[in-house]
């Protein structure tokens, strides 16, 4: 079973649904951020600390706002953490 699961969600109501089932399901160590590049810091924090992540969630397409993103879907997000960590097992929620 998965011990680090990093979520990325843009939206609090979805997200606080996933890190429920990932609570019942005795995940021990959950993140969350809601913007894309947040999550490709923290995967890349996480591999120099040598605690690298076991999963990722991430949503499909994040909504814009006021902060500048580099990386702005889901799919990005993928793309740019298979270049850090291809090992990383990822699960995109439409």
């Amino acid at each position: 079973m998965f011990k680090k699961v990093l979520v990325v969600e843009d939206l609090d109501s979805i997200c606080i649904a996933v890190i429920q089932v990932l609570e019942d399901l005795k995940i021990p160590t959950i993140h969350h951020v809601k913007y894309c590049d947040d999550g490709l810091l923290k995967i890349k924090k996480a591999l120099n600390d040598n605690e690298p992540y076991d999963l990722l969630i991430s949503d499909l397409s994040f909504k814009s706002d006021h902060r500048k993103a580099e990386l702005s879907s889901g799919e990005e997000l993928i793309e740019a953490i298979n270049k850090v960590q291809p090992s990383l097992n990822h699960f995109l929620m439409i």
